[in-house]
């Protein structure tokens, strides 16, 4: 097997950078739940005794004992969600654990926690809450009867099936209505969004879902939450009913790497033409269900649909992300901003008379005024501690101000708050050595040595179950023919592989090329992001087990598909962020000021994260074999790719397609050996 244009040396995995204390009752927990003979042992059929999952376990513990912070990486296979819950409910105390995603909350209360139960020893009372949109509010959907929905095209089975299910539900939990298609645009129309509430003045809120969610939370031992709804209790975006969670000493925060862009958007302010449209259809709604007339009100809102369509046509039609400039506010731009603050003004002047008539009129008017504000921070383009920044998605345009640092902002809130912060994922440090998690504790608002840190050993036996191939005599990623290069390569792997791959691209327009020269060119079902929902595209391409799928984004993480229907997984190009971007720019730019090197303190680490997290959906489960193709040629040919290598997994390397061809044949056997 041919070697790596230059030899790599990984040293072992790093021990804490900080001391933290082991105690014999922590032993004795540890290895009551997870040695062999132990509690899970003797709960989980087949459970798998894995030392480096005691050896997490046995980590936050001791931070927990210490009221120390703990950053530590556990790979796939790891069985990390057992290796926080069992022991720190075993324990007892408040816990909140924060996740990724809503999936990951429902599988913690669905899967993991039944067997919790079962070994900790303990009674203990676990909910999972949502941010406040996920839930059904009764006032609203009572609107809803009243309007006149059903005559709308293609509405009717929708409400049909929202009453229906209204009638059954007890939680009102969005995620409930599987029936129904993921994106449903009525949802934010009779969702429990905090500028709709009408908190206690509202005539439901004794029933009120949301409400019921979270006493349940502030009686429980444990709730499950995820990063968006902790930032947005953090940023105090819920000032009407306080602290959305419980108080509580001890955090775990699962998929960690996620949190300093959750915490970007959460401390930030957006102004958007949707959400002006919103407010619109939100007055007239309340007018109508309140049978009243107000022909200047109406020709405000009018008006104020007029600016939010001026805002849109202000900005790139087509999709686009970038900053800011104090001369494009001397445009169309700040016409736009101007028009849609002068129509905001007239909108609660003639809504003044109206106030007394209940509190919905009085939310609708703190939303215009929320939008007043945020339209006039965004035209403030003098503070250095912010970027201003759009975004433009097919019919709408996004304005945002957002914090150039959310470390202070953390260090602030998140940590005076907590006394043990668990942060783990399978991607937290950006190198095996010391200094690791360098790059992630800056992010956080850590000093180095402040947390305890490991990044345990991988969980997998790499060099007997997967392989990566580098291909030789590649072009650059932005030389001529690397496109037709990629192609030909993906030719030849796909055959080798028998489909049963995931190809990652950095760019929409690198993906949309690749399709073009694969459709009708290979003999396996092509599934396309952007053609299907994501969920559907996942389900289509675990039951169709000869597929390949090609995505870019989000695809790079949160696909779990073990077995055979995933045994490929190829990568364009590295995957670094591009210095275009309005907040990487302007933190590069902040950098570059404090004589430090952008691409070396931001872009790369980035990089190399996001690549750990494109190679870690390809081995899921043991008994996973699998082929990591890298197709760009600065993996080997710039000095910085051995900081790549080295958040690579241990696994043999070759720059022979023969090689990757005779590791698929064992799991292919001819006619005369079945």
């Amino acid at each position: 097997m041919n070697p790596p244009a230059f030899t790599v040396d990984i040293p072992p995995p790093e021990a804490n950078t900080a001391p933290h204390r082991e105690t014999p009752a922590n032993g004795n927990l540890i290895a009551a739940l997870f040695a062999p003979g132990g509690a899970l042992n003797g709960t989980i059929e087949d459970f798998e005794v894995r030392p480096v999952q005691a050896r997490m376990a046995r980590l936050v513990v001791d931070a927990v004992a210490a009221n120390r912070h703990l950053l530590v990486e556990a790979g796939t296979g790891t069985g990390k969600t057992l290796a926080y819950l069992a022991p720190l409910l075993a324990l007892g105390g408040k816990l909140v654990v924060s996740t990724a995603t809503r999936a990951l909350q429902d599988q913690i209360i669905g899967k993991d926690l039944p067997v919790v139960r079962r070994v900790v020893g303990r009674p203990f009372e676990a909910v999972a809450l949502k941010g406040r949109g996920n839930y059904l509010c009764l006032y609203r959907f009572r609107q809803l009867h009243e309007a006149p929905w059903e005559a709308t095209l293609g509405i009717g089975r929708v409400i049909t099936e929202l009453k229906r299910w209204a009638r059954d539900t007890r939680t009102g939990d969005r995620d409930e209505l599987t029936s129904l298609p993921e994106r449903l645009d009525i949802w934010s129309a009779i969702s429990a969004g905090s500028d709709r509430c009408l908190g206690r003045e509202c005539e439901d809120f004794e029933d009120c879902f949301l409400m019921v969610a979270r006493n349940r939370a502030r009686k429980a031992d444990l709730v499950v939450a995820n990063h968006h709804l902790y930032f947005a209790d953090l940023a105090l975006l819920d000032e009407g009913f306080g602290q959305i969670l419980p108080k509580h000493d001890i955090a775990v925060f699962d998929e960690a790497h996620q949190l300093p862009d959750v915490a970007t958007l959460f401390f930030g302010q957006q102004l958007s033409n949707h959400q002006i449209q919103e407010l619109v259809r939100d007055v007239r709604w309340e007018f109508d269900r309140l049978r009243a007339d107000d022909p200047r009100l109406f020709d405000a809102l009018a008006s104020m649909e007029e600016g939010a369509n001026r805002l849109r046509q202000a900005f790139p039609e087509e999709s686009r992300r970038e900053g800011l400039r104090p001369e494009d506010f001397g445009g169309d731009t700040g016409r736009a901003l101007l028009l849609v603050e002068g129509t905001l003004h007239r909108f609660l002047e003639c809504l003044a008379p109206h106030r007394d008539r209940g509190t919905a009129i009085a939310a609708l008017g703190r939303r215009a005024e929320l939008l007043l504000e945020t339209s006039g921070n965004l035209r403030t383009l003098d503070d250095p501690g912010k970027v201003h920044w759009f975004e433009t998605r097919r019919r709408g345009v996004f304005l945002s101000v957002s914090p150039l640092e959310v470390g202070p902002l953390l260090r602030e809130s998140l940590f005076q708050r907590l006394k043990s912060a668990i942060f783990t994922s399978a991607t937290l440090a950006t190198g095996r050595g010391v200094g690791g998690f360098r790059y992630l504790e800056s992010q956080l608002g850590l000093a180095p040595g402040e947390a305890m840190t490991e990044l345990l050993p991988p969980a997998f036996d790499h060099a007997r179950q997967a392989l990566l191939y580098l291909p030789e005599r590649l072009p650059d990623p932005d030389a001529p023919g690397f496109k037709e290069a990629v192609i030909a390569e993906l030719h030849q792997l796909l055959r080798a592989s028998s489909g049963r791959a995931l190809c990652l691209f950095t760019s929409y327009r690198m993906l949309h090329a690749v399709r073009e020269g694969l459709v009708g060119q290979i003999p396996y079902p092509l599934l396309t992001q952007g053609e299907r929902p994501r969920a559907a595209l996942l389900n289509d391409f675990r039951r169709l087990t000869d597929s390949v799928l090609l995505g870019v984004g989000s695809f790079w993480e949160g696909v779990d598909v073990p077995g055979e229907a995933l045994s490929l997984v190829v990568i364009d190009r590295l995957p670094f962020p591009s210095p275009a971007d309005p907040l990487m720019a302007a933190r590069g730019r902040q950098l570059r000021a404090a004589g430090q090197q952008p691409f070396t303190e931001l872009f790369l680490p980035r990089a190399v994260l996001t690549l750990k997290q494109g190679v870690g959906r390809l081995l899921r489960r043991n008994g996973d074999r699998g082929v990591m193709a890298i197709l760009d040629p600065r993996l080997t040919g710039r000095s910085y790719g051995r900081l790549f290598f080295q958040g690579l997994p241990p696994v043999p390397v070759t720059r022979d397609p023969a090689e990757v061809a005779a590791f698929f044949r064992p799991s292919h056997p001819s006619e005369n050996e079945k």
